[in-house]
């Protein structure tokens, strides 16, 4: 009830005089004096004048004070209100803007465009209450931190130097962009989403303490994008996390604490798997499914546990040393819980594990060895038929540039003899595309490869690298062997069908001339480079079936 009639039906439900009586008793206990209380006037004064739609909304300093209206405006728009920062009203001291918004308004952006010194007079943003913020932007010169921003629906774009914790009800849309000159101590404090982020995370030239989402982080169509010089502390997610994390750098900084998610997509590269940022506790990275890549340019090197996966989880790979540094892998990587039925436990340098039963993914630490349990055949094996190809493959992803990336040598499959180099253009060597860490051995024509009567040995040669920046060879001390039973197939028997016969002569007349390819090499009897008389002359004399 008002019996005087003040104020009227379309005015703010509060006293004009009365405000001002109360916020003057409040200045007056300041040190600052009349000119305190003249700017509080001003400001009350001019916020009876923004009506119902903005009597929520207050710019207040550090103790709750408000802010001159010389240093800061307020417009509205169809998508919400729009707040720009103008002044440093506190100059060579801590300024506050405190944006508290009573009832739930929606924000379309908030520009802080104070200019001031580099250093020496920070600016400080705080924002409370809002519903949602399509922009904070950051566009004047002068050191600006954003301490805390909290709406309970979404929030869009952050940019600013330095930024504090970010809370939104539903969605981070982001981006998050922390634009500091680099400092291992600013960055991004937290950013924290009720539901999903789906917008970078980035500091450039600084570091992140803490991602989380109550949903997910990106989707499969559309990684989160994530850097920080000097490292990131945890990312959690209780959905699915889709990210670009790259922290590696050239100094080494790029450190990640802890990695929490039912599952991981995307990439994800650091210079170490370690504390950072004053964490107390263990290294850990917890995940059910693991597809991402992981790489880790320096060791996995602890007695317990630093990779712990669900049952079969491990779907990508996990490249340890991958700055090739002198790194280890000593932890051992879990799969499952040790005390329920199908735990893996993975030991490193190599382990005997087959891919399909860890997940179809790999781990390994360079230099790169041999998965001699994963390779088809198995190394070691006797087999009666000679294969049309050979796969071998290694626990991380190999390329050869250029030339030819293995050595292969036989002798006879007694297992007496020297080993002597296979005939040259008897194999081609093939990338197997929907398996990187895989090299096909095949056979460069019918009759040529793998032949009966023969044990074969293959080792690599340092043509044959991880597919890594840098190039790191593989380990060069590896050797794959089979043995082909059968007997050793006869000279002369060009297209390998038991029999020296006619059509054996037709491709040596076909080959007529020096030598240019695998049929040409042979029916290079004599191999001296040429397919002619003498090579005519001995297919001749050894007409007839191979086992005659």
């Amino acid at each position: 009830m008002n019996p005087a009639g003040w104020p009227p039906a379309d005015r703010p439900s509060w006293s004009v005089a009365g405000r001002i009586r109360i916020i003057c008793t409040a200045c007056c206990r300041g040190e600052e004096g009349v000119l305190r209380w003249r700017n509080t006037i001003a400001i009350v004064a001019s916020m009876a004048c923004m009506g119902t739609a903005r009597a929520g909304i207050e710019v207040l300093d550090d103790i709750g004070l408000p802010v001159p209206v010389t240093a800061w405006s307020i417009t509205s728009t169809p998508a919400g209100y729009r707040v720009v920062l103008h002044e440093l009203h506190d100059p060579w001291q801590e300024t506050w803007f405190v944006i508290r918004s009573d009832g739930g308004e929606r924000f379309n952006d908030i520009e802080i465009a104070v200019d001031g010194p580099a250093a020496g007079s920070p600016l400080l943003v705080r924002i409370e209450g809002a519903r949602s913020i399509g922009s904070i932007i950051q566009t004047g010169t002068a050191e600006t931190r954003i301490d805390y921003v909290s709406v309970t629906e979404d929030l869009g774009r952050v940019e600013a130097q330095s930024i504090g914790t970010l809370v939104a009800g539903r969605d981070v849309i982001g981006p998050v962009i922390a634009t500091t000159a680099p400092n291992p101590m600013r960055g991004v404090v937290a950013v924290q989403a009720g539901r999903h982020i789906t917008g970078s995370v980035l500091a450039e030239q600084g570091r992140i303490e803490f991602i989380a989402a109550g949903g997910r982080i990106g989707d499969s169509d559309d990684d989160v994008v994530i850097r920080a010089r000097y490292g990131v502390g945890t990312i959690r997610s209780e959905a699915e996390a889709w990210v670009d994390l790259d922290l590696q750098t050239q100094e080494g900084t790029g450190r990640l604490w802890r990695l929490q998610s039912p599952r991981v997509g995307g990439r994800v590269l650091v210079d170490e798997l370690a504390p950072g940022f004053g964490a107390d506790g263990a290294c850990r990275l917890d995940v059910d499914v693991l597809e991402a890549e992981l790489h880790i340019g320096a060791g996995l090197e602890s007695a317990e546990p630093i990779i712990r996966l669900g049952p079969g989880g491990l779907v990508g790979r996990v490249l340890v040393n991958t700055a090739d540094c002198g790194g280890v892998w000593s932890s051992p990587v879990h799969l499952g819980n040790p005390s329920e039925s199908g735990f893996t436990e993975l030991h490193g340098p190599a382990y005997s594990s087959q891919p399909a039963a860890i997940g179809g993914g790999s781990i390994g630490a360079v230099p790169f060895r041999l998965h001699m349990s994963a390779c088809e055949p198995l190394s070691g094996s006797t087999v009666e038929t000679a294969p049309a190809s050979v796969r071998l493959r290694w626990y991380g992803p190999v390329n050869w540039p250029e030339g030819t990336p293995l050595r292969v040598d036989r002798r006879t499959a007694s297992g007496q003899g020297v080993w002597e180099p296979a005939p040259a253009g008897h194999f081609l060597f093939m990338p197997v595309l929907e398996d990187p860490t895989a090299l096909s051995i095949e056979s460069a024509a019918s009759g040529l490869g793998f032949v009966p009567g023969f044990e074969y040995r293959l080792r690599p040669l340092d043509t044959l690298v991880a597919d890594l920046p840098g190039s790191p060879v593989v380990a060069m001390d590896d050797a794959w062997t089979m043995v082909v039973e059968g007997a050793v197939a006869c000279p002369g028997d060009v297209d390998g069908d038991g029999a020296v016969a006619v059509s054996d002569l037709l491709v040596l007349l076909a080959c007529w001339g020096e030598v240019d390819g695998p049929l040409d090499r042979t029916s290079d009897l004599d191999e001296d480079g040429t397919v002619g008389v003498l090579d005519l002359l001995a297919l001749i004399s050894l007409w007839g079936s191979c086992s005659g």
